[in-house]
């Protein structure tokens, strides 16, 4: 098959889902494909970067993104129906430039990366189009909705709460397959009918790269929480992990310690690091040192749509993992066997206490997620089954167009 993947931006730095999503399709389909990419590049994305995703593609097309531009479009459709997201990456050149690849280069299966980027294939009905929705928007901003720290974000994220409650559904039905993480995303669309042409997608986990250092030492009584610290969910986890549940974990253990790993830290996210026993790290090169001497992780992830890679990075490196039940919900891993899942902040205190404590149920937990990640969470076993589908997808198109023809 020809495919062309269209991408809201550059796949690398590997710190953002999008990007890990990309990078590992990427990677997965050129093995038995031609993949070609369109992508937005950010203001503050090196064009460099893409030596690390080029070996996988036959052909790459950057359009920068005129901030500017986005922004002006934002504000002149505040009061219509169509969500700003969307609006945001409406560029004309982004059009033009799929347009003519699929003039050039006459793919088979044209592949969007999220809502916002559908509006670049939706135009090219002849071939078959699939766009990888992943979450339900619709779910993500009505959390972030719930949980926004001042009444601007509750203001903005309800405006857009719902605008994606009214278009979801609908943009999802202009397509051949809608790709989402879980039936937890399905089932908060707003549908007046149910969407017949979603596909059930999950992320992976690279778990040969995402593998404990066996001689590594374990600083005592250390948790982590990874992921980008200007995302609104990590930064709320961060700081309801730090004002709410952190506490309540020093009440039995004074000297517990916190790495919060990630990029971009927001002030307040940096703040954090006024304490002395909390490390705010900002962009690293890699992860797994930080994982590798810490003796927990944690997810207290409240505003959640989709599936939380944090999660399954710490599980591939046997870590053992406090989470709520919405970082859990597209995962599925077993309360106690897999992972331990706690609600209050008092419940999530007592578990972390308790696998710091336990060196055999940490090591215990820790072999059991490992095994969980191997068995059902690689890239490959969840791409197989998605190639299976492009490839019966590209075959019912083409019958389609041929009975058009006749």
């Amino acid at each position: 098959m020809k495919i062309l993947v269209v991408a809201p931006r550059l796949p690398f730095p590997l710190d953002k889902g999008d990007r890990l999503t990309v990078f590992h399709f990427l990677r997965y389909f050129s093995r038995r494909h031609e993949v070609s990419l369109a992508c937005f590049q950010e203001p503050d994305q090196d064009a460099a970067w893409q030596e690390h995703f080029a070996p996988f593609c036959e052909r790459i097309e950057i359009v920068p993104l005129r901030r500017s531009r986005a922004y002006v479009s934002c504000l002149t459709g505040a009061v219509g129906r169509t969500p700003l997201q969307v609006r945001y990456f409406g560029d004309s050149r982004m059009k033009r430039t799929v347009r003519s690849l699929v003039d050039d280069l006459q793919p088979d299966l044209l592949y969007a990366q999220l809502i916002r980027m559908g509006q670049h294939i939706e135009p090219h009905s002849e071939i078959a189009r699939v766009v990888a929705f992943n979450v339900s928007m619709t779910l993500n901003y009505r959390r972030l909705k719930a949980y926004a720290s001042n009444f601007a974000k509750k203001l903005f994220y309800g405006m857009e709460y719902s605008k994606l409650k009214s278009f979801e559904a609908d943009f999802a039905r202009r397509f051949d397959r809608v790709l989402l993480i879980s039936p937890y995303d399905f089932n908060a669309i707003h549908q007046e009918t149910p969407l017949e042409n979603v596909f059930f997608c999950p992320h992976g986990v690279d778990y040969i790269y995402f593998t404990a250092d066996s001689e590594a030492i374990k600083e005592s009584n250390s948790l982590i929480l990874t992921g980008n610290m200007n995302y609104a969910p990590n930064v709320d986890a961060a700081l309801f992990l730090c004002r709410e549940i952190l506490p309540l974990v020093r009440d039995r253990l004074p000297d517990a310690k916190l790495v919060l790993a990630g990029a971009d830290p927001t002030p307040e996210i940096r703040a954090l690091a006024q304490d002395p026993l909390i490390e705010v790290t900002g962009r690293v090169p890699d992860l797994r040192p930080f994982v590798n001497r810490t003796q927990v992780g944690v997810a207290p992830i409240r505003i959640a749509a989709g599936l939380q890679n944090k999660v399954l990075e710490g599980m591939s490196m046997g870590l053992p993992m406090v989470v709520t039940p919405a970082a859990n919900e597209a995962i599925q891993g077993v309360d106690g066997k897999h992972l331990v899942i706690a609600n209050s902040p008092e419940q999530f205190a007592a578990a972390t206490v308790h696998l710091l404590t336990t060196p055999e149920r940490r090591m215990k937990l820790g072999q059991a997620a490992r095994q969980f990640i191997e068995e059902g969470w690689t890239w490959e076993a969840h791409y197989s089954k998605l190639e299976a589908m492009f490839v019966s997808l590209v075959e019912e198109k083409g019958r389609e167009v041929d009975n058009r023809l006749v």
